[in-house]
């Protein structure tokens, strides 16, 4: 009885093991295609990290400093690259800053910045009205 446990035991736990690291990494391995946006966006994105890794940012306004730094790279260098923002986001966007500027009782310039560089940095479209991103020459 003993030697069956210690033999069957070891197996169990050796195809249980194997089986969750082939349903967990299996998916990984599957070969995904990014759209134009994700590529270009991940590339900008890159960009704009390596433009502010050297800015410090142990006092408050040196990080919003960094982060304003990075926001305008990664504009810069998606226009750059044929991208614009877009207004049918714009137009979605300021009542959501307006309350969201009520809620945390800020401005609401500073609402909607924040709205604005979380929205510059979601690749991955839903829809194209709530995309912040869009081919410049669209109309």
């Amino acid at each position: 009885m003993k030697k069956l446990v210690l033999i069957v035991l070891p197996l169990i736990l050796i195809t249980s093991g194997a089986l969750y690291w082939y349903l967990y990494f299996a998916e990984d391995t599957a070969v995904k295609t990014l759209t134009a946006l994700e590529k270009t966006g991940d590339e900008c994105s890159f960009i704009s990290e390596k433009a502010a890794m050297q800015l410090p940012e142990a006092l408050p306004f040196q990080k919003l400093e960094k982060a304003a730094r990075k926001a305008r790279v990664l504009n810069t260098c998606m226009q750059d690259r044929g991208y614009k923002e877009n207004p049918q986001w714009v137009k979605n966007a300021n009542p959501i800053a307006q309350k969201y500027a009520e809620s945390q009782q800020i401005s609401y310039d500073e609402a909607y910045e924040t709205l604005r560089r979380k929205a510059m940095y979601t690749f991955k479209v839903m829809s194209s009205e709530n995309s912040y991103w869009i081919i410049a020459n669209q109309p």
